[in-house]
């Protein structure tokens, strides 16, 4: 149990998101960050696939939007953890899309949408 938390610890602060000053807040003393993600123009996020892409090029877990319904983002060393670690993975919704990526930095990453 004791290696299980542990793993999942691990997991967890390698796919926290990065923090970064908003352009305009460089150089000012302020105490909060604000997640930036910046998104290429040719992300699609119409699909889970795109939006897999779009977090493995980021580096980062996130929503990039595109989708009205439920969606689970996740990143894990294979394919199957990543998917394992989506939000909503332990619901009883369905499945209706799903996309994985491989980023630079060799993790997997995992969008589902659910109906």
């Amino acid at each position: 149990m004791k290696t299980l938390l542990c793993a999942v610890m691990l997991m967890l602060l390698s796919c926290t998101p990065a923090f970064a000053w908003p352009r305009s807040q460089r150089g000012r003393s302020s105490t909060t960050p604000t997640a930036t993600v910046s998104q290429s123009a040719c992300s699609n996020n119409s699909s889970a696939q795109g939006v897999a892409e779009a977090m493995a090029n980021s580096g980062s877990v996130a929503h990039f939007g595109g989708n009205s319904g439920h969606e689970g983002c996740g990143c894990g060393s294979t394919q199957q953890a990543a998917y394992n670690n989506c939000c909503y993975a332990t619901s009883s919704m369905a499945t209706v899309d799903v996309g994985y990526a491989q980023g630079r930095n060799g993790l997997w990453y995992c969008c589902r949408r659910y109906r």
